[in-house]
């Protein structure tokens, strides 16, 4: 490998998915114009995972495997990874998930070219069963989009979502280390609230275009743990963007600004649970829109009748090809 090419490392993390293993470790390896390295650490799987990975490793001098001899869970195997990435750049790749062909090239082009940023993103696919079959070399088409970091993170509190779903990620290792890795506070959203933390110390980037990670969808994902997944997802978001703006660098006057646009808009989705019968997000709402300190905005997606219904599918189909297409 030539000493100009960008090194990446790519960290899986990995409990019980030695079925997925080798899929994944492969979209790493056959990456092009990136000098690659795979780190796996394995959290004392009960399948063959660890065989797995050491069987791969057999077989790629640029394969490095840990273990855990006891469960420390997703949080801690994951930092763990983050942990022992050195390269330029680092991308953790859960180990369902796979990355698109020329991703890492394509955001490592963006990180070199901005200095500035922090992390850079793009468009992930969600697929079940058999992935997508994608273009070998779609680069070409690619475009590199740059916000400062407080623009992008209003941008993202405004719409109240987590906008990144995470193989699409490219980290520069530099703004990790002073970062630092997820909080074992969050066991869930700790990605956004990640995200949140280094768009406060640095400018985000996307690149535009080509899908740039597969995200796999399937029973057994962390994300379809919880029997309430909209309602439980919706309260750690907000666990996660209150422990944000409880560390943020900022004054005063702009951590309340922050907070009455993420947490306003999370009282809206909250209403907008409640309308479709989760009764529990009525008082989540109210308590969030006093949290708030704005103006409680009462939406059509908050009716509990056919024309909320019918509000709601069109809202969710517009917020959806605008992060499909701006990435926010």
């Amino acid at each position: 490998m030539s000493a100009a090419l960008p090194r990446v490392s790519v960290v899986i993390p990995c409990f019980d998915y030695a079925r997925y293993l080798p899929d994944s470790v492969g979209s790493a390896l056959a990456q092009h114009d990136v000098d690659v390295d795979v780190v796996i650490v394995d959290d004392a799987s009960r399948d063959d995972s660890v065989a797995v990975a050491e069987a791969l490793a057999a077989q790629h001098p640029r394969i490095h495997v840990a273990r855990h001899r006891e469960n420390r869970g997703h949080l801690a195997t994951a930092n763990d990874a983050l942990g022992l990435a050195s390269g330029e750049f680092v991308v953790k790749l859960d180990a369902d998930d796979l990355l698109a062909p020329g991703s890492l090239a394509r955001s490592a082009a963006l990180l070199r070219a901005h200095p500035e940023v922090s992390f850079c993103y793009g468009w992930a696919e969600e697929f079940t069963g058999t992935p997508p079959v994608l273009p070998e070399d779609p680069g070409r088409g690619f475009r590199m989009q740059v916000w400062n970091g407080d623009d992008w993170t209003r941008r993202v509190l405004r719409r109240g979502h987590n906008v990144i779903r995470q193989p699409e990620v490219m980290i520069r290792r530099t703004a990790l280390e002073r970062t630092g890795g997820y909080d074992h506070r969050l066991p869930w959203a700790e990605d956004l609230h990640l995200w949140l933390r280094l768009a406060a110390r640095g400018a985000v980037g996307r690149v535009a275009g080509p899908t740039q990670g597969l995200y796999r969808v399937h029973e057994k994902s962390l994300m379809r743990s919880a029997g309430d997944l909209e309602l439980t997802d919706l309260r750690w978001r907000i666990a996660a963007i209150d422990l944000f703006l409880l560390e943020h660098p900022g004054g005063r006057y702009e951590v309340d600004e922050l907070r009455a646009l993420g947490l306003s808009s999370l009282a809206r989705e909250a209403r907008a649970l409640a309308a479709r019968g989760f009764d529990a997000a009525t008082a989540l709402a109210d308590d969030l829109d006093a949290r708030s300190g704005a103006r409680p905005i009462r939406s059509l997606t908050a009716r509990p009748d056919a024309l909320g219904d019918a509000w709601r599918d069109v809202a969710g189909r517009l917020r959806w090809r605008r992060w499909r297409r701006f990435g926010v």
